[in-house]
C-alpha cells in the first residue's frame, strides 16, 4: 500500500508529529491473512435485553476456550430492561463486573442482543449498557448489535425499531473508529438464531477489520453441516474466481485457497501468461476467456462441464470501467461496462442454473460498488451496472432452492492497481472519506467473500455487504 499519509501517521516520528499539529491519524487496523476464518479471542462483554430471542445461540457460539464472557451489573435504574444476569445454564462460567468511575476494565469485544426491543422506550437499554461501558474497548475491538430482522407482516413498532438500531450502531462506528474499532449489526430472523456462528466469528476477529456501521441479514436457511473443519472450511470445493489474475481477484483467488478450495481463476487471454503463474501459486486451474465475447457464457460453462462437472462457489469479480460524464460518453462506451458488469454475470448464471453445474448448497458471490449505492461523477455506466447488481442478488436470493446462497460485497477504496491511477487529489479524498482515515485492502474483499463461502454460513443469502471503512458515500 503506497500511502504515505497512513505510513508517516503509524511511524514512530509521525505520531508525535501528527500530535503536534492536531493532524487526524489514521488507526492501525490488524489483518491475518495467513489464517482462516477463527473464534474470537480475548474478553467479550455481552448482554441482551428482555425477550430477545438470539442471546442463548449467542452465549453458546462464545463459549469456547479462546473467549472470556463477561456482563455488566447494571444498574438499578436499567435493571427491568435487561435480560436475566445469568445468561445461561449453571455451567457457563460468566463473569458479573461492576463498572463505576475507577473502573479500568479493557475488553476486546461488546455484544448486545436487542432483538426483544419491542417499543421505543426499550431503547434505553441501549444507552444503559453502552454509556458506561464503551469507554473499555481495546484498540481494534468489535462492537456487534443483533436486531430482530423485519419481515413483511411486521408492524410499525417492529420496523420503526429495526430503523433506530440502525443509526445506532452507524452512529457509535463512527465514535470509535479512531481506534481501528468496529461496529456492526447482524440482523436475526426469528429462527436463524442457531446459525450465528460465522456471522458473529467475522465480526469480532480481524476478518472483518475494514467493515464498520454495516449490517447483514440471517435468514432461515437449510441445516448447515455439524462437521466443519474450521481450518480449511472449503476443502474439496471447487471454486470459480472471474478477474483472477490481479487484484481483488488474485486475493480472493489466494484466499479460498487458504481455505482449502480448488480454485479456477479466469481472466482474458491477454493475461494468460499472469494468470497460470498466479494460479499454479495457489495450486488452481487458469482459464483464458474473454468475456466480453458474445459466446463467453456457454464456452465458460462448456469448459467447466467437461473439466469439472458441478461448482461449489463463484464469485463474479470481473469487471471495467470506462468513464465519462454522461454527455461526453459514447455509446461502446456504455455497452461495454454494462455488457461486462451485469449482463454477463446474468447470462452465466443463468447457463450454470440451466444445466445444473452448481452443487447443493453452493455459493455465489458478485462483486459490486458503493458507487452503485451512491453514485459517483463521470460513473453513471458503471453506478448503473453495479446498482443492477445489488438488487439482482437481493431477487435472485429469494428464488434459490437447495439450499443455495447468492450474496454480494460493495467495496469501497480498495488499494488496488487500479486505484493507483486515480488523480492524487481524488485518491487522497477517498482514502480519508471513511471512519477509519484510509483505504482498504483486496484482502479485506477476500475476507468477505470468504465468509459467505463458508459452510457455516447457511443463513447468509440476500445481502449486500458494503466494504467500505463506513465511506461516507451511500447509505
Amino acid at each position: 500500500m503506497n500511502d504515505l499519509y497512513l505510513n508517516l501517521a503509524q511511524s514512530q516520528m509521525g505520531k508525535s508529529l501528527f500530535e503536534a499539529l492536531n493532524l487526524p491519524k489514521p488507526p492501525e487496523l490488524f489483518r491475518s491473512p495467513e489464517a482462516s476464518l477463527q473464534a474470537p479471542q480475548g474478553r467479550v462483554l455481552v448482554a441482551g435485553v428482555k425477550n430477545g430471542f438470539a442471546l442463548k445461540g449467542l452465549i453458546d457460539v462464545l463459549d469456547c476456550e479462546s473467549v472470556s464472557l463477561c456482563t455488566p451489573k447494571p444498574q438499578q435504574a436499567y435493571r427491568q430492561l435487561f435480560a436475566s444476569n445469568s445468561l445461561g445454564g449453571p455451567d457457563r462460567k460468566i463473569k458479573q463486573i461492576t463498572f463505576n468511575e475507577n473502573s479500568n476494565h479493557r475488553f476486546k469485544s461488546f455484544v448486545f442482543d436487542a432483538t426483544g426491543l419491542s417499543q421505543p422506550e426499550d431503547l434505553l437499554a441501549l444507552y444503559g449498557f453502552f454509556h458506561r461501558t464503551i469507554k473499555s474497548i481495546k484498540k481494534n475491538g468489535h462492537v456487534l448489535v443483533l436486531g430482530r430482522q423485519c419481515m413483511s407482516g411486521d408492524g410499525v413498532n417492529e420496523a420503526t425499531l429495526s430503523g433506530a438500531l440502525e443509526g445506532f450502531v452507524k452512529s457509535l462506528a463512527k465514535e470509535i473508529g479512531k481506534k481501528g474499532a468496529s461496529c456492526n449489526l447482524l440482523r436475526v430472523e426469528k429462527g436463524a438464531e442457531r446459525q450465528l456462528q460465522s456471522a458473529v466469528y467475522y465480526f469480532l476477529t480481524d476478518k472483518s477489520a475494514f467493515v464498520t456501521g454495516q449490517s447483514l441479514q440471517l435468514v432461515k436457511g437449510r441445516a448447515i453441516s455439524r462437521k466443519i473443519d474450521w481450518s480449511q472450511p472449503l476443502k474439496g470445493k471447487y471454486a470459480l474466481v472471474t478477474g483472477a489474475a490481479q487484484g481483488i481477484g488474485a486475493e480472493t483467488s489466494r484466499v479460498l485457497a487458504r481455505d482449502g478450495a480448488c480454485v479456477i481463476c479466469l481472466d482474458i487471454p491477454s493475461n494468460e501468461a499472469k494468470l497460470k503463474k498466479f494460479a499454479d501459486t495457489i495450486g488452481g486451474h487458469a482459464l483464458a476467456i474473454d468475456l466480453g465475447a458474445d459466446d463467453a457464457p456457454d464456452t465458460l460453462v462448456t469448459a467447466l462441464a467437461s473439466q469439472l462437472g458441478l461448482i461449489d462457489i463463484v464469485v463474479h469479480n470481473a469487471g471495467i470501467t470506462r468513464d465519462k460524464t454522461l454527455a461526453n460518453m459514447p455509446e461502446h462506451f456504455w455497452n461495454q461496462v454494462i455488457d461486462i458488469n451485469l449482463s454477463k454475470i446474468m447470462a452465466i448464471n443463468e447457463r450454470l442454473f440451466e444445466k445444473r453445474l452448481l452443487s447443493d448448497r453452493a455459493r455465489i458471490v458478485c462483486i459490486s460498488s458503493i458507487s452503485g449505492i451512491a453514485g459517483n461523477f463521470g460513473q453513471t455506466n458503471y453506478a448503473t451496472s453495479k446498482a443492477g447488481i445489488a438488487t439482482y442478488v437481493e431477487k435472485i436470493a429469494t428464488l434459490l432452492s437447495d439450499g443455495k446462497t447468492i450474496n454480494a460485497i460493495a467495496p469501497g477504496f480498495i488499494e488496488t492497481e487500479m486505484t493507483s491511477r486515480i488523480p492524487a487529489v481524488t485518491r487522497q479524498v477517498g482514502r480519508r472519506t471513511n471512519s477509519f482515515s484510509q483505504g482498504g485492502e483486496p484482502l479485506d474483499v477476500a475476507e468477505a467473500v470468504s465468509l459467505f463461502c463458508h459452510p457455516a454460513s447457511q443463513a447468509l443469502n440476500g445481502n449486500v455487504l458494503r466494504v467500505c471503512g463506513q465511506s461516507i458515500l451511500g447509505r
